[in-house]
């Protein structure tokens, strides 16, 4: 997935409206931002990778990805998607780009919504600092690579649960696996960073 940062008044190149469907990897946000973007996650059964909503550079400034919970591998060697397996959890790592200038970031505080069945919840947070990298500039091993920073722990969290008898506790649980989710997203506060590019990798049972 590409995250554009797009400045305050400058045309975008995206569809005509915001209801992107299956198969686009682009979102737009604001290229500097006081008030965090948000950038909302699902895990379906149904549905393949799909941008609900791709722009998030207007009011509101949300966007909306879905994940699937099953893909098509090519389990035989015959060049054919055609064997459906579950996804347990994905792997996710992001890197940020942008021009030559003064030190630039991007923050993702990632956030979740319980829908209050049990007596009490508290979801543990976290965050992930990316800073953008110049093309060319230096990276890892002065190689001038971009460096990818693992972004899987934000999918990860620990949850505490009272049911007004016990305490139930959810250790590093994937986020989509915790009962009575009702929304997940990340807060996301771009602070001049060009592109930020987002891979995520399916895993699944018994393959790590």
């Amino acid at each position: 997935m590409n995250i554009h940062g797009v400045p305050d008044g400058a045309s975008i190149d995206k569809i005509k409206n915001d209801s992107a469907g299956p198969g686009r990897h682009s979102i737009f946000v604001p290229l500097s931002t006081t008030d965090p973007v948000t950038i909302k996650y699902a895990f379906s059964e149904d549905l393949n990778w799909t941008v609900v909503d791709c722009d998030a550079t207007g009011e509101g400034h949300d966007a909306s990805i879905i994940l699937p919970a099953y893909v098509y591998l090519d389990t035989n060697g015959d060049g054919i998607e055609d064997t459906r397996k579950r996804v347990s959890y994905y792997l996710v790592y992001v890197v940020g780009l942008r021009k030559p200038k003064d030190p630039t970031q991007i923050i993702v505080y990632p956030k979740a919504e319980h829908n209050g069945s049990w007596t009490a919840y508290r979801f543990y947070e976290d965050e992930l600092i990316v800073p953008g990298h110049i093309k060319g500039g230096k990276g890892k091993g002065n190689t001038g690579q971009p460096v990818w920073y693992n972004a899987t722990d934000l999918f990860f969290v620990d949850v505490t649960f009272w049911n007004g008898t016990d305490y139930i506790y959810y250790v590093n649980a994937w986020v989509f696996d915790v009962p009575g989710l009702e929304g997940y997203w990340w807060n996301v506060q771009n602070d001049g960073v060009r592109l930020l590019q987002v891979r995520f990798y399916p895993v699944f049972k018994g393959n790590g």
